[in-house]
């Protein structure tokens, strides 16, 4: 039986992963939070500081992982020096690392969509972190490390849908841009797609995408039209065109079935 750990594992992302997880025999799921309880049993989830590296030290020891999965929060510089500590545990006493990274690693270029060849390119300091961490974890762990990139994730509960749903009960405007096309994915298919990826052993880079790509506005014009939500207001942004959005030239590496549009995505949150 493999011991595994989410770190962030309260968190939308980690949430879903742990749920995917909680059925597999083979594997021992530990999780950590800040505030929330995990969805898992009370002795599987460990109160995390990540300020604190000895708190790091004895989860890491205590629990002994060969398979960590990073999706957790926090502030940029403390994220850098807790994933170095976690990253040296893991390639002194062996074990693999899962980290789950952004779309904002190349929001530098917005010509195009990236795939994961795409080298990094980044304007903002929430890029710029990611990258540092990607290019740190993958110096320490080399093929040990695997990079998960996403895009805007949605969830039945996920931030983004309660904010869309707040919005109509509170009479809040939400911030959208119009004329640069992103795309999405769910928590449950990133979920599915990382299980997918710890069980087949892949390695390296990954975007964990949706196929295709949506006006960023369409998107939550199509979420407030088939969620029947009234006098939804938007404060519109316009865009002098682009892309915010990664794609995967992987998808052959993965089942049929895991394949996903952002029209599914919508569909999902919808039905």
């Amino acid at each position: 039986m493999k011991k595994v750990l989410i770190l962030g594992g309260s968190g939308l992302i980690g949430k879903a992963i742990a749920e995917e997880m909680r059925g597999n025999e083979q594997l021992d799921v530990y999780g950590t939070y800040n505030s929330n309880l995990t969805v898992l049993d009370k002795n599987k989830s460990l109160k995390l500081n990540i300020e604190d590296l000895a708190d790091t030290q004895h989860i890491l020891t205590a629990v002994q992982p060969e398979i960590v999965i990073s999706c957790i929060r926090g502030e940029f510089d403390k994220q850098l020096i807790f994933h170095r500590k976690v990253a040296e545990y893991l390639n002194e006493n062996g074990g693999k690392l899962y980290f789950f990274s952004t779309t904002n690693v190349f929001d530098g270029d917005t010509s195009k969509p990236h795939y994961e060849e795409d080298k990094p390119n980044s304007i903002t300091d929430y890029g710029k972190f990611k990258i540092a961490c990607e290019d740190m974890l993958m110096n320490i762990l080399h093929q040990n490390a695997c990079i998960l990139r996403i895009p805007q994730v949605w969830g039945k509960e996920s931030p983004r849908m309660k904010q869309l749903i707040d919005a109509q009960r509170n009479k809040k405007k939400i911030k959208v841009y119009s004329g640069i096309f992103v795309n999405t994915n769910t928590d449950v298919c990133i979920a599915k797609k990382t299980c997918y990826i710890i069980d087949k052993d892949l390695k390296g880079i990954f975007h964990l995408s949706a196929d295709d790509m949506m006006d960023y506005k369409d998107i939550y014009n199509q979420l407030v039209l088939k969620l029947e939500l009234k006098n939804v207001k938007f404060d519109e942004e316009i865009s002098e065109g682009g892309y915010f959005a990664i794609l995967s030239k992987r998808q052959q590496e993965f089942p049929n079935d895991f394949r996903i549009s952002n029209r599914l995505v919508i569909d999902y949150l919808t039905n």
